[in-house]
């Protein structure tokens, strides 16, 4: 996407729904601009009227009227500024809205793609740049801009052959404007790469600070955050350096078209072609129009700045979805809870097969285990149930229901998972379950707890069901977050249950009672079950064997324990995963 159709996009996605807005502020623009040229004109009389002519009225009239000038720019530009926050705060909400719609709504394989420290970083660098251009580059060039149209018409009006002469530098400004806009789009998508790494590496020692202290590398990974900083410092003072970089040369500017202006106007005052007071009048104007010349060299800095944050925000946004969720679908039909598995396939982005040619009939209400080594197959294979992943071949039917042509809501309705990385909020233990259907009441919440053998940790916490369990459970056992997990399942009362390795994190003293929770989460549905204890697999109505991504053998315990030699040496080593 090129830079013109980058700002055509962005009009046309956000700024055209506040035009009527955006009116209002020129309107204003307009009117500031007035009260300045208003300023740069009064000049004339007063050292006319004043300074060589006397005149006692015209010494209080001009200068309320230059105050009123002043006070009529003043409240202007507060207007324009107070209106352009609150259009930028609204388009920023819009925009971060929409990238959190495209997050939440997104493929698991667009997510698992991506650093979380990037998202993090378009959300908030790319964010803040953009609210900055908006906010202080797109009005305020437009301002400058009739500002000085303002002012030149003034100059004209009072002198053209100085105006002429005046405005011979504009040129030579907007060339170097637009050299130290190409060098600064360099460099701020430089800068913005440099705070995207620098949040995943903080994303990242917040997550393992355990593992950092128990292998003591506090002093490494601080090494290692130096150098993150010190490079984004670099990149960043990168940016400022080209950004200031264009005064000193502008100011030069400035310079030599006022010293050519006041050279050329004394000559023509020494010849009596032009008066002491039109001279001054037209200094002034030409002082005041080259703030907005200065202020429009810098605007190609940073829209290049701004459009390298909205081109990042818009690779996110235009990121297109292989599973969505399809009204006009039909909704999933639950009658007895049969899932099939014809001849399946699974390949996953990055080219890894994961599932080769599984077929497989699950009866409604049964529970079935898979093991097999690590890297076999037995995530991946839960994972297209709910469809996380499209399957690529074959077909995955629930109740004779293909799974692809239903609606993807009323197919996840019907799904609980409960996964060996539990997943909590930092919010209360009642909060946490009631996820699992967030209209549930108080008294199914406590049975939920109770069947789930929760209610009894859940009630020794300092505040009960209200306590605040920290990011991701942190302030309870491993044991009472899966307990809550199961619970939350619970309380969504699917008819499928996917258990993946839940029990694994679980000492032995929680053994009964997540025994206990397990069966009634799993009493009359279907279970696949990712099996850590060998007490689970064995009660399981059949077990799947899968090695490399194939189904290499099917039955019950103690079938495979005659007729499987991968799951007998499994389960005689006691791993099981």
């Amino acid at each position: 996407m090129n830079k013109l159709d980058l700002i055509k996009r962005i009009f046309r996605t956000q700024v055209k729904r506040h035009l009527t807005q955006f009116i209002v502020i020129f309107l204003f623009i307009i009117i500031s601009a007035v009260a300045t040229s208003a300023v740069a004109w009064l000049l004339d009389p007063a050292i006319k009227k004043i300074f060589i002519e006397k005149n006692r009225t015209l010494l209080v009239i001009i200068p309320a009227l230059i105050i009123l000038a002043f006070v009529i720019k003043s409240i202007s530009t507060y207007i324009i500024r107070i209106k352009t926050i609150k259009i930028s705060f609204n388009i920023i909400k819009n925009i971060q809205i929409l990238m959190a719609d495209k997050i939440l709504k997104s493929d698991t394989s667009f997510i698992i793609s991506k650093h979380s420290g990037k998202f993090i970083s378009n959300f908030t660098n790319d964010t803040q740049i953009l609210l900055n251009v908006i906010n202080g580059i797109a009005i305020t060039s437009v301002k400058e801009f009739v500002t000085l149209i303002a002012l030149l018409g003034l100059m004209f009006y009072q002198n053209w052959q100085l105006s002429i002469l005046a405005i011979i530098m504009i040129p030579v400004a907007a060339f170097f404007s637009k050299k130290f806009g190409k060098r600064m789009k360099k460099f701020v998508n430089q800068s913005l790469q440099a705070s995207e790494v620098f949040t995943k590496f903080l994303s990242e020692i917040l997550k393992s600070t355990t593992i950092i202290k128990i292998f003591q590398k506090e002093d490494k990974e601080l090494d290692n955050f130096k150098n993150v900083i010190e490079d984004r410092v670099e990149k960043m003072t990168q940016v400022e350096r080209t950004r200031l970089g264009a005064t000193p040369i502008m100011e030069t500017i400035t310079g030599i078209a006022i010293a050519i202006v006041v050279f050329a106007g004394g000559y023509l005052s020494i010849k009596d072609e032009i008066e002491v007071g039109s001279f001054f009048s037209f200094l002034t104007a030409l002082m005041l129009a080259y703030q907005p010349v200065r202020a429009l060299a810098s605007v190609n800095i940073g829209i290049n700045e701004g459009l390298i944050a909205a081109k990042r925000i818009y690779e996110l946004l235009d990121n297109q979805n292989n599973i969505s969720n399809d009204p006009k679908k039909n909704n999933l039909v639950i009658k007895n809870k049969n899932i099939a598995f014809e001849n399946v396939s699974f390949i996953y982005p990055d080219g890894t097969q994961a599932l080769r040619n599984i077929t497989f009939s699950i009866k409604g209400g049964s529970t079935i285990a898979l093991v097999g080594k690590s890297g076999s197959g037995k995530s991946s294979f839960i994972n297209l149930i709910p469809r996380f992943y499209n399957i690529s071949e074959g077909k995955i039917s629930i109740d004779e229901q293909n799974i692809n042509e239903v609606n993807l809501s009323s197919l996840r309705k019907e799904i609980a998972l409960v996964s060996q990385e539990t997943v909590l909020f930092d919010d209360t233990v009642e909060a946490n379950i009631r996820y699992g259907r967030l209209d549930a009441s108080k008294e199914e919440v406590l049975a939920a707890s109770k069947n789930a053998a929760a209610d009894e940790f859940i009630k020794e916490l300092p505040n009960g069901y209200s306590t605040i369990i920290g990011e991701n459970g942190v302030k309870l056992s491993g044991g009472q977050k899966q307990r809550i997990s199961i619970a939350r399942a619970m309380l969504k009362n699917s008819s499928i249950i996917l258990l993946d390795e839940a029990t694994s994190a679980l000492d032995s003293e929680s053994e009964t009672k997540i025994k206990y929770a397990v069966d009634n989460l799993i009493k009359n549905r279907t279970t696949i079950i990712i099996a850590h204890r060998l007490s689970t697999i064995k009660n399981a109505n059949k077990i799947l064997v899968l090695s490399d991504g194939n189904l290499v053998s099917e039955g019950t315990h103690n079938e495979l324990i005659e007729k499987s030699e991968l799951y007998k040496k499994l389960y005689n080593q006691e791993i099981v995963e």
